[in-house]
């Protein structure tokens, strides 16, 4: 991911020294026009519908216009010869030929181009839905970007403290793509909570190459729960989440399904014992809403938000969990928002969390 990034930053500090200074507000007679862009369909039930539920919000209160970007796929027929980023700047571009000067830039993806847009375009707001950390690396944010990174460890921690508790075969499963940060971040913290419910318990974790196929993870769904014993599945899969959900179904009683994002227990209702929601809604809302109504963007850094902020939580249903595990959840909520738990995001802290249990 980082080969071409400091050429790139390079490239673009040299270019903005005959720029005037990016600009970091939205000034009072300038007429907004916000973009959004996905990588996939908007209606995923999750993540991305969230995102767009959080910038039509922002579009009714404010009666700004919203426009919709889902990135053409890759490779184009007739353009072979253009590479991936090629095409997602294309896209990028052809929103802001439409007048698009808030942007808001779905997924880690865009992390490193979203560099490239801000030093290009200084008079343009750009927001990046799951930044990689720029600080890790020593990159300076661009006064019109914002880093945007959630503590998802955080909600999949109770997500696999309640698993590990509903579990009657001691085996759960969690299911994602490739290895990417902030996916990641939702499996060490789903292993952490299912090891503090229950040292002996095992999570079975499985990969997918393609977030869109519904059908792959149907199919790899139906192992886990047949083939590999798991009880319970933990999808962070994006589109392909789905599939879990109808394998779920239609293997019935005693196959769970925890739902990501939103409350998706209404896609299985017999099956879903709770849900971890990552309200990026939320966030984009109340971020945009600021610079809204203070006619100023707080651009040039990252902003980290979890259960503190309201943004990352869990459903607690007691019809389905019960009361005594409720209150459980709502005692480790607590916990961790006063930081008495720390919940680890990566293996080697995971590996601290085990030894001092």
């Amino acid at each position: 991911m980082f080969k071409n990034l400091c050429f790139v930053i390079l490239f673009f500090l040299f270019i903005s020294c005959a720029k005037s200074e990016v600009s970091s507000y939205l000034s009072s007679g300038e007429k907004v026009i916000m973009g959004i862009v996905a990588e996939t369909d908007f209606n995923d039930k999750g993540y991305f519908q969230s995102a767009l539920d959080g910038a039509m919000k922002v579009r009714d209160e404010f009666g700004i216009k919203l426009i919709t970007k889902v990135l053409t796929p890759y490779p184009i027929k007739g353009k072979e010869i253009m590479t991936e980023d090629e095409v997602v700047t294309e896209d990028v571009y052809d929103l802001q030929k439409e007048g698009a000067n808030f942007v808001w830039l779905i997924g880690t993806r865009y992390s490193e181009l979203s560099l490239k847009f801000s030093y290009e375009n200084p008079s343009i707001c750009y927001g990046i839905i799951d930044s990689f950390d720029y600080n890790e690396h020593d990159i300076r944010v661009p006064k019109n970007s914002l880093g945007v990174r959630f503590k998802a460890q955080e909600g999949s921690f109770l997500a696999g403290y309640v698993a590990a508790k509903m579990s009657r075969r001691n085996k759960i499963g969690f299911l994602s793509g490739p290895r990417v940060e902030h996916i990641e971040n939702f499996l060490v913290g789903f292993q952490a909570g299912a090891f503090y419910a229950n040292p002996r318990i095992r999570v079975v974790t499985k990969r997918l190459f393609n977030l869109s196929d519904k059908n792959a993870s149907k199919f790899v769904a139906k192992h886990m729960y047949v083939n590999d014993g798991v009880d319970v599945i933990f999808p962070v899969a994006g589109l392909a989440s789905l599939g879990v959900f109808d394998a779920a179904k239609e293997l019935g009683s005693g196959r769970y399904v925890i739902g990501i994002n939103q409350d998706q227990s209404y896609l299985a209702t017999q099956n879903v014992i709770t849900s971890v929601i990552k309200d990026v809604g939320k966030a984009i809302y109340n971020l945009s809403a600021d610079a809204m109504k203070n006619k100023r963007f707080e651009g040039g850094h990252i902003v980290e938000q979890g259960l503190k902020e309201g943004v990352i939580d869990i459903i607690k249903d007691p019809d389905i969990i019960g009361d005594e595990l409720v209150d459980e959840l709502v005692k480790l909520q607590n916990n961790i928002m006063e930081k008495e738990l720390i919940v680890p995001a990566t293996k080697y802290e995971f590996d601290l969390f085990k030894s001092k249990l």
